[in-house]
């Protein structure tokens, strides 16, 4: 069998160790103690030697078993000389050594014991650390025999067993420490440089393959004793179970991590949620190791373990070449990692005869991969650190494209607003000029009518004079005349007076005025020019004193086009009557004319105080459908509003309200007091 010594390389300890023992003076045998009764001499027996069974090489590997179990090894010298007897790991619950030359008649007594293992107290020999070493004097062509009695209940159970001179004791310790250190440093910083790229890049597997790295140090901090030595020195089931959930732990954090890694949320949601299974095994295996049952979950664990070893190695191949060189590191960790994980294996269970640095092969796949996959995320953040570069400089290029698109676009609607503008402008004083021209041709139609009708007048008044009182017919004849007059008179006042206001010069004079007297004035105006209209003038008592701040001449005119219309609209209604009321509400006067004509239809009531907007249902009767507009006009020069109530059919109500002077609020209250 391959023993360690032999295998660790050309150096001059290790020929002086196989020159005192040689490969073919070294012999290993088992003996399985499921009574866990066994006493050295009950081994000693002949029926306990007769139930060893040799075995092929110096470690053994029980796996979670049950049984204590002992093991014989036959040292036989070719040379005089020390050396020591190394059993690793030290995390086993109790490892006992007995040590004799072998001689007939052996007892119990002729052997000298070392005791070890977590569950006591670390030796003081100086020797032991991360390893149980024991010291050999060996004499040339003697055999010295060694019992060892392994007990461990709740982990897997190895034994590595190394022999090699006390000289190298400090080298190899010191090359222990260092590797050790080296190995945790580097998985440490590994762990540092994922937690900065979270920093950077606010993504789960960062934090995820934190954990996993920090899984891989806990589990590897067990198995090479370095949690026997620090932390539980004096407490064996606190170092099983520190180990046991560190294990399970492991797989829970790798399993979350390598989901995520491998984008299996996003690509394959049915294997994602066989991980999730997995993190579950994991956490349900740390519930077994606080329970101290963890030789009942182990073996169902670890081979689930190495099944999700298998798949992160075929989903890690198949998705090679899907994300360039990031994809393919993480390929070749999940690659590494497996192979680490079966030599390790292999080594404690003996297979093809691998040397105990075989043992440590998880740990340095474990670090290899770390390094990969770190190394996957790093380019991968590199990539997307590019893209963002690259899209960044996009937009800027595209933001600067819109910029001047933009910066084109304004200069041209500007210039198209210049050039609206003008037209607007130039519009807006030709129409300007027509309204000039239309007051001046009615200032000229007034003044070329009043004249010869003053003269008509005048003579129309000399026959009335003149004619015999007895002569009624044509008194009656001098009359309509006179009355016809009036009319044209009154007309050429009125058209004379809307086309001011409707030029450029629709300022209000305000001055206090009493509203029942305009309202009078407004009713004698519209009755001569239309004689034979049925006007009623409705004055309230509550208003019939009030005053109001307005244009007179303004108000009256607004009032004589709505009595117009009504009257206009309301010629074949019977009866025909038109109703100008003036009432009192609030702080205001309203003055409301109602007929009872064809009225307005619904949906067109907002639309018809617009300038020359006219009902749908006018039919022929003339009109240019801007008296509503001027009226409207002049009610908010004077700070009121007008409202319309009509009923297709039936008849309208336009109501006008006026705010009253600043002195006639007191008045209003006394005379509603009054009425009441």
């Amino acid at each position: 069998m391959a023993w360690p010594a032999a295998a660790i390389g050309p150096s001059p300890a290790q020929a002086t160790t196989n020159d005192i023992i040689p490969p073919e003076g070294r012999k290993l045998s088992v003996l399985a103690d499921p009574s866990w009764a066994l006493s050295l001499a009950d081994v000693l027996a002949p029926e306990g030697q007769a139930a060893f069974k040799p075995v092929a090489g110096p470690n053994v590997n029980f796996g979670y078993t049950r049984n204590a179990n002992w093991l014989r090894l036959e040292l036989n010298a070719a040379a005089s000389g020390t050396a020591l007897l190394s059993l690793a790991p030290n995390f086993l619950d109790s490892i006992d050594v007995y040590i004799a030359r072998q001689r007939p008649g052996l007892t119990s007594a002729d052997f000298t014991p070392y005791h070890h293992g977590d569950h006591r107290p670390l030796p003081g020999d100086g020797l032991s650390g991360l390893q149980n070493v024991v010291p050999l004097s060996l004499s040339a062509g003697e055999t010295t025999l060694i019992y060892i009695r392994i007990a461990n209940a709740n982990s897997s159970t190895h034994l590595n067993i190394g022999l090699y001179p006390m000289a190298e004791l400090t080298t190899r310790a010191t090359e222990a420490s260092l590797l050790s250190g080296l190995w945790f440093g580097g998985m440490g910083v590994l762990l540092v440089i994922q937690l900065v790229f979270f920093h950077f890049d606010r993504k789960p597997q960062y934090p995820l393959l934190a954990l996993s790295t920090l899984g891989i140090m806990l589990v590897y901090g067990g198995n090479l004793g370095l949690s026997r030595m620090l932390l539980f020195p004096d407490n064996g089931p606190g170092n099983d179970l520190f180990m046991g959930a560190s294990a399970w732990f492991g797989l829970f954090a790798s399993a979350l991590a390598y989901s995520s890694i491998l984008e299996l949320p996003r690509l394959a949601p049915r294997l994602h949620r066989v991980y999730q299974a997995s993190a579950v095994v994991g956490l349900v295996g740390i519930g077994f190791a606080i329970c101290k049952s963890n030789i009942v979950f182990g073996p169902i664990g670890n081979n689930f373990a190495l099944l999700m070893g298998v798949v992160n190695v075929a989903q890690g191949l198949r998705t090679a070449n899907e994300s360039g060189a990031a994809s393919r590191l993480r390929a070749a960790a999940f690659c590494v990692l497996w192979i680490g994980s079966v030599l390790s294996l292999m080594q404690r269970q003996g297979y093809l005869g691998l040397p105990n640095v075989f043992w440590h092969a998880y740990a340095i796949s474990g670090l290899v991969q770390a390094i990969l996959l770190t190394g996957a995320l790093g380019v991968r953040l590199r990539a997307a650190e590019a893209l963002t570069r690259q899209m960044r400089e996009q937009a800027l290029v595209a933001a600067q494209d819109a910029e001047r698109s933009a910066n084109a676009l304004v200069v041209e609607k500007t210039r198209e607003l210049v050039v609206a503008r003008q037209i607007a402008e130039d519009a807006l004083q030709a129409e300007l000029r027509s309204q000039q021209q239309q007051v001046r041709f009615m200032e000229v139609i007034s003044h070329q009518y009043r004249t010869p009708l003053a003269a008509i007048r005048s003579n129309v008044d000399s026959i009335d004079i003149s004619l015999p009182k007895a002569d009624d017919s044509n008194r009656a004849r001098v009359k309509r005349i006179q009355r016809a007059i009036v009319r044209l008179v009154e007309m050429l006042e009125v058209n004379l007076a809307r086309s001011r206001l409707q030029g450029p010069s629709f300022k209000p004079e305000m001055s206090d005025a009493v509203a029942s007297d305009i309202v009078a004035a407004a009713a004698a105006r519209a009755l001569d020019l239309m004689p034979g209209a049925e006007i009623e003038v409705v004055i309230e008592p509550s208003a019939r004193s009030l005053r109001v701040n307005a244009d007179a001449a303004m108000i009256e005119l607004a009032l004589v086009n709505l009595l117009e219309n009504a009257v206009k609209f309301s010629a074949a209604a019977t009866p025909s009557q038109v109703v100008l009321s003036l009432g009192a509400i609030s702080g205001a006067v309203r003055v409301s004319v109602a007929d009872s004509g064809i009225g307005i239809p619904d949906r067109e009531l907002e639309r018809v105080l617009g300038h020359g907007v006219r009902g749908s249902n006018v039919g022929n009767i003339e009109g240019s459908g801007t008296g509503l507009s001027l009226v409207s006009r002049i009610a908010i020069a004077h700070g009121g509003s007008v409202g319309i109530v009509s009923t297709a059919g039936k008849g309208t109500t336009v109501q006008m309200t006026l705010p009253l002077a600043s002195d006639c609020g007191d008045t209003m209250q006394i005379a509603s007091a009054a009425t009441a």
